[in-house]
């Protein structure tokens, strides 16, 4: 089975859409990638995932050996400026979309985002005036491709900022990394918004995912509970979403039964909404 990167069908609506909603040109400044607030990134996503609708098999065990390079190669070409890997490493591991940035928006809360890297999300949520501080102790990135001041701050800030929600995506590189687990440790405060993948949302080989360590997601747990759930648009090889979680109060006993209360939202479930 040979796969094909465009169909006819594919085909016509990729030129089309590239031409009128993804100019790639856009990527060589920053000025011009923040494109006055509008989500470049989803187009882009949009326009890749068009271009190539088998992307996503590039792990499939029953494509044969040079298929799975081909798509291997596709998503991490790092001479493509435009390839999958290439985009993430310019705006975010994740792909916003509009509901996800309403859901965040519709809570009417400060954040503060630890780990923020070139802080994309943070830029398109400051856009719709949503009040976000940002802060990052890695130096890899320069100035020159951050989309707003991200401060020097690493997870001892956070100390200063419990009555924001804290914003953490992917923040860890592997199960070496302590960053979201100093984050939880310095975070007083109730609400915590995750991006990424976590237990046994994942394709990697990893069942706690690429995105935050076991030792994370077991504190979390302990301490938190999931309210809202949103999938995200996922490049190939990934399993993201946006969920919201609520810091427990104490306990208390129900007829015999423990229980803690957290306040229920209007919707827990949310399907991927990529528009």
């Amino acid at each position: 089975m040979k796969i094909k990167f465009f169909s006819p069908a594919f085909s016509v609506f990729f030129h089309i859409n590239m031409a009128e909603n993804a100019d790639f040109s856009k990527l060589d400044s920053i000025a011009s990638r923040k494109s006055g607030g509008e989500n470049l990134y989803l187009r882009f996503y949009q326009a890749k995932m068009a271009q190539n609708p088998s992307a996503h098999r590039f792990s499939d065990p029953s494509l044969d050996e040079k298929e799975r390079e081909a798509l291997t190669r596709w998503n991490r070409d790092r001479d493509d400026r435009t390839s999958p890997l290439n985009l993430q490493l310019l705006f975010a591991f994740s792909v916003p979309s509009r509901q996800a940035l309403d859901l965040i928006v519709g809570l009417k809360r400060p954040l503060v985002s630890v780990g923020a890297g070139v802080g994309y999300w943070e830029f398109l949520l400051q856009q719709t005036g949503c009040d976000v501080l940002a802060f990052d102790s890695n130096e890899l990135y320069p100035e020159g491709l951050r989309y707003i001041d991200v401060k020097k701050g690493g997870p001892e800030v956070l100390v200063s900022h419990g009555e924001r929600v804290l914003f953490l995506a992917w923040p860890d590189a592997d199960e070496s990394s302590t960053l979201s687990t100093d984050c939880l440790n310095h975070y007083k405060g109730d609400a915590i918004i995750h991006v990424g993948e976590l237990f046994g949302e994942t394709l990697s080989s990893n069942p706690w995912g690429q995105s935050t360590s076991r030792e994370f997601q077991l504190n979390l747990g302990e301490h938190f509970r999931c309210v809202t759930r949103m999938q995200l648009p996922n490049w190939p090889g990934h399993m993201d979403t946006l969920t919201l979680w609520r810091r427990l109060p104490a306990a208390v006993d129900c007829d015999g039964a423990m229980f803690h209360y957290v306040h229920p939202p209007q919707k827990r479930y949310w399907p991927e909404c990529s528009a």
